[in-house]
């Protein structure tokens, strides 16, 4: 109940002070209702500091209906970062209390003194208060030069050095910074103290947010259809080389900062965040404040998300997590490289467990932004017409490498002689060679060596997944089979798994050319000045080479749930990142995706797969959701009978489960649900995950997951 003096005060998205089980809990105002026979509690305060603009509160709802999430816990997540809600402020301290009035106390340390009843006593007649904090903006040590320090001719070398770069800062610089800047040692600068031509202080750490320096005239060439897309509003896809992809929403930031607005970019890696606001500083005409918004920030991010509430940041660079914070002015959402799967959160992870392309395009929905996705190969889901995008001008390579593709039919060889004189030939050269290996290091699917076919599955056109060496299961709708003795559409026994290991490769190249051969993946990086480096995909197509070798490109294409779309976007930026050739080798050279990545010609791929999504009932033209469920097989599947069956909704599909074999006797099982209206879907995935809550700790039941909206589907 909103109390007469602070009627004026509440709306929607107010953050306020309110009885809950006789505690004072934080609480965000999504609603009102007429007083009925409910007996209501009473606001105690209002803390408008942490309240939200009501286009966040809905927004946030949105994304509770479409992730199965409760709205607290998506609200919770446009809250600051770091924020503590079990903080109380000491308004009339007891006489035999410790502390005094102002002073703010933890609810752990009032119950331990005062107990639970003298607690809630203590906050009923206003002896205390919540008051949720945010985090404190950390000190950090400070250098400034100190007046009428000695000339610099008169110290040491290392002591030069930092005199002379404190020099070139008037206010002075972080000690951290100022030795790394200088090169010298903490003993240097402990020198330069004593002698009292340094002063150091403890000051409150700067706010990472930087002045842009640039004219503005390198975006002359976007403009057009930055103000085209800003002026319009709505969602658009704009296609173009990665490397462009900076300078086109540069342009749009800058149209919406000069009418008045706030621009938001949503970056999928904290490295990427970290380059864009490098590139837009060098870019935006001088003046602009430009700030970068991810977890390694710590309790910056906390300073950074006040300042983009309060308006005094232009433009706001982040990763998924930036997706909620609220801005004084949205004007415009750019997202780029939109495919990549780190724009989306796994369930339980910091963010949201939906891809930031859907979200994207609801806020801007709500809040009347314009929302612009940049890729050279956009999602297939947000390409399709049904989305609601619409298109910008695509703009094409400027720069293609020429192609050579290997038809590996009817050969045992791993490498072709074709591949082994391209390696050969780019390292004498002193170029450098981008090996790129299947991810799974193992085979992953079965096709026919003789004939290049591979084993799909004819419900869902995906490629079986070969599990040990004598089974078959399609990871989709749970179809298994054995793996055949023969080829059935050409009937050859040459049946051989996909797939090659990195250091299989690596042996292999290093042993035919006698040439050191690098390693890079996730987790391993040796012999990085090689002239040849065989890595995974992720790792190898961050970088630019003089050649890129594909030793399997079907091992791409189809080794994994929707590896069609993901397996064209890899070999496209195959030859994106090769400045001068790129080899493939494959079983299936006249396969459509694969021709289409190699001539660069994204529309062909669209134009041949969308209708293939509409046929079979893929997003955007069909809703997901995907339970996973981990424990041993028969409590699997006594889960999906009693807990899941039950509360499947009118017009909600179940595929049948996919098992996936795990350690021992556990099972990991894979069940797909599909609709094409939401609502009964989120509601089943509601409901499951609510007997999942109540089942937790039960031995009895399995572990599961829920996952909306899956990518890899």
């Amino acid at each position: 109940m909103v109390p007469g003096q602070l009627a004026e005060e509440v709306g929607i998205g107010t953050a306020v002070v309110a009885p809950l089980s006789g505690y004072g809990r934080l609480g965000l105002v999504v609603g009102f209702e007429k007083a009925g026979e409910r007996r209501l509690k009473e606001i105690r305060a209002v803390s408008r500091e942490l309240s939200l603009p009501e286009s966040i509160v809905e927004f946030s709802g949105w994304l509770a209906g479409c992730t199965a999430l409760p709205l607290q816990a998506v609200l919770r997540m446009a809250l600051p970062p770091g924020l503590s809600t079990s903080v109380y402020m000491v308004l009339r301290p007891a006489s035999d209390w410790p502390w005094r009035q102002g002073a703010e106390v933890s609810r752990a340390e009032l119950r331990r003194l005062l107990g639970g009843d003298g607690l809630k006593d203590a906050e009923r007649v206003g002896r205390i208060t919540l008051s949720p904090t945010m985090p404190k903006q950390r000190t950090v040590e400070w250098a400034t030069l100190h007046d009428g320090a000695a000339p610099l001719s008169r110290r040491a070398h290392r002591q030069r050095s930092i005199l002379s770069a404190l020099e070139g800062h008037s206010q002075g610089l972080a000690a951290t910074e100022l030795l790394r800047e200088s090169g010298a040692s903490r003993e240097a600068l402990r020198r330069l103290v004593e002698r009292g031509a340094v002063r150091l202080e403890k000051r409150p750490e700067p706010l990472p947010v930087s002045y842009t320096r640039g004219s503005g005239k390198e975006l002359t060439a976007y403009h057009e259809e930055a103000e085209r897309g800003l002026r319009r509003g709505g969602a658009w896809v704009w296609r173009m080389p990665d490397a462009e992809s900076v300078s086109a929403a540069a342009a749009l930031a800058r149209a919406a900062v000069k009418r008045g607005y706030q621009a938001l970019v949503l970056a999928p890696e904290i490295e990427t965040v970290k380059h864009f606001v490098r590139a837009f500083e060098r870019l935006l005409p001088a003046g602009l404040t430009v700030a970068s918004y991810h977890s390694d920030l710590g309790q910056a991010r906390c300073a950074i998300y006040e300042a983009a509430r309060r308006g005094e940041v232009d433009v706001l660079v982040g990763t998924r997590a930036a997706a909620l914070v609220p801005l004084e002015r949205p004007g415009a959402i750019s997202v780029v490289d939109e495919p990549n799967e780190s724009h989306r959160g796994s369930p339980g992870y910091e963010g949201l467990p939906i891809h930031v392309r859907d979200a994207a395009t609801a806020r801007g929905r709500i809040e009347g932004s314009a929302v612009c996705f940049f890729s050279p190969t956009p999602s297939l889901r947000l390409y399709a017409p049904e989305s609601g995008a619409r298109r910008l001008p695509p703009l094409e390579p400027a720069k293609w490498p020429s192609v050579s593709v290997v038809d590996m039919r009817g050969t045992g060889a791993k490498l072709s002689p074709t591949l082994l004189n391209a390696c050969s030939q780019a390292a004498q050269g002193a170029g450098r060679v981008g090996v790129v290996v299947n991810r799974l290091g193992h085979a992953s699917m079965l096709s026919c060596s003789r004939c290049g076919s591979v084993r799909s599955c004819p419900r869902c056109d995906l490629p079986l997944a070969l599990h040990g060496s004598d089974s078959l299961f399609c990871r989709r709708c749970g179809r298994g089979e054995s793996v055949p003795e023969e080829c059935p559409e050409c009937g050859s026994d040459r049946l051989d798994g996909t797939g090659y290991g990195v250091e299989r490769v690596r042996a292999e190249l290093a042993n035919s050319l006698g040439v050191q051969v690098g390693l890079l993946t996730a987790d391993l990086r040796e012999d990085e000045t090689a002239p040849i480096i065989v890595g995974t995909a992720h790792c190898v197509l961050n970088e630019e080479w003089d050649m890129v070798a594909v030793p399997d490109a079907d091992s791409l294409l189809f080794g994994s749930a929707g590896s069609v779309e993901k397996g064209f976007r890899l070999l496209y930026r195959s030859a994106a990142v090769s400045r001068d050739r790129l080899v493939v080798q494959t079983r299936s050279p006249e396969h459509h995706a694969l021709v289409a990545a190699l001539r660069g010609d994204y529309e062909a791929f669209a134009a041949e797969e969308l209708p293939k999504r509409r046929s079979l009932g893929y997003p955007p033209h069909a809703f997901l959701a995907e339970i996973v469920f981990d424990g041993a097989v028969e409590t699997v599947r006594s889960a999906v009978e009693s807990d899941l069956k039950p509360v499947l909704r009118n017009g909600v599909e179940m595929l049948d489960p996919a098992s996936f074999p795990g350690e021992g006797s556990r099972s990991l099982w894979r069940v797909l649900l599909r609709s094409r209206k939401q609502g009964p879907l989120v509601k089943t995935a509601a409901l499951l995950a609510k007997q999942m809550a109540e089942n937790n700790g039960r031995g009895r039941k399995p572990k599961a997951w829920i996952n909306m909206d899956p990518e890899e589907a």
